[in-house]
């Protein structure tokens, strides 16, 4: 009885502390994630709307970063709360990294690749691009994501151990120096590689004062915006998106995601919550279900090689298709014992 009525306390103190809006954030981010992988709407565009594309990929492309900010947010709450949260966090994030890297792996031999493989493809890159031969172009492993967030987890681990005297110094240099460093590169054309840890240093001190100011950080909301749409503008004008992440107007729209979910939010729904559970599983396998999906639906026409959406009303059709299929198998994994790697 006693263990009955303390279990209970425990899942009401759960549900009292628990941040909704991050639940929002994360199914947001995700559904963002596989609308970008699908190419809902680039692929289905002329190549006369510049403007369209560019407004798109500048909200797509704010999901990753999202999902890097809020991680480490909750990352230095933990430790402030836990000295050696630390240990077990990062133990799990290398288990998990370890897992889908030889995922990765084994469907690479699997579809035929050629070995040996770059050291980069080790650790880097989260495995090799999975080739499907002639019919579908080689896909490149999201799993750079998961080497990203060790890296950066370790980043603001040594961050909270410097004096308290250096850190907002540091931190404004951080700051400013890579968002300069970002229309630099513009200007130049320089391309800055996806997986590039360059997109996610500005992230670190971030999260630090995230975890700390969080109600300030809140009430800037308008200021995220005003800095989001201003940058994003000058960028269109300077020649449009020359990096993914590496990007002053990504990084301000970060802050905004973030800011805008972070607090305010009391209710979601069933599919808000269970996107947010199976965050991973989705992120992990829903490329794996555009490839089937893709070649399925290519055969079935007739097609000699995997094309993608030619219309809308088809990348909405294949969406729907592929976040189904990948919900459903993250479900079942999460039953098993491997639930740890998609939950």
């Amino acid at each position: 009885m006693n263990k009955h009525l303390l279990d209970l306390g425990e899942k009401k103190m759960t549900e009292k502390t628990r941040e909704v809006g991050v639940d929002i954030l994360k199914a947001v981010c995700i559904l963002l994630v596989v609308l970008g992988h699908i190419r809902l709407v680039t692929s289905t565009l002329p190549e006369s709307a510049h403007l369209i594309r560019f407004i798109w990929y500048t909200i797509v492309f704010v999901s990753v970063p999202s999902f890097i900010l809020i991680s480490l947010y909750f990352f230095s709450l933990k430790i402030s709360e836990s000295g050696d949260y630390w240990k077990k966090r990062l133990l799990k994030l290398f288990q998990i990294y370890v897992f889908w890297t030889c995922v990765q792996f084994i469907l690479y031999v699997v579809l035929g690749g050629e070995l040996p493989l770059p050291w980069k493809t080790f650790f880097r890159s989260g495995g090799p691009a999975l080739s499907y031969g002639t019919f579908l172009p080689p896909m490149p492993s999201i799993f750079y994501y998961l080497y990203v967030l060790i890296i950066c987890a370790i980043l603001a681990l040594l961050f909270t151990k410097l004096p308290d005297k250096i850190k907002p110094s540091l931190s404004i240099v951080i700051v400013l120096g890579i968002c300069i460093y970002y229309f630099y590169a513009q200007k130049r054309g320089i391309v800055i590689d996806t997986h590039s840890m360059k997109n996610f240093f500005i992230y670190i001190p971030v999260a630090y004062y995230l975890c700390r100011y969080k109600e300030k950080f809140i009430q800037y909301r308008l200021l995220f915006f005003i800095l989001y749409i201003l940058t994003a503008t000058i960028e269109y004008i300077m020649g449009g998106a020359s990096s993914a992440f590496g990007r002053t107007s990504i990084f301000f729209g970060t802050l905004l995601f973030v800011s805008v979910f972070i607090s305010g939010w009391s209710k979601a729904n069933r599919p808000i919550l269970f996107l947010s559970k199976y965050t991973l599983g989705i992120f992990a396998l829903h490329p794996y279900w555009i490839a089937v999906v893709r070649s399925a639906y290519s055969l079935a026409l007739g097609r000699e090689t995997v094309m993608v959406p030619q219309s809308f009303t088809e990348g909405i059709v294949t969406f729907a298709v592929v976040l189904i299929l990948t919900c459903i198998s993250a479900w079942l994994i999460g039953k098993t014992r491997l639930r740890m790697y998609v939950s």
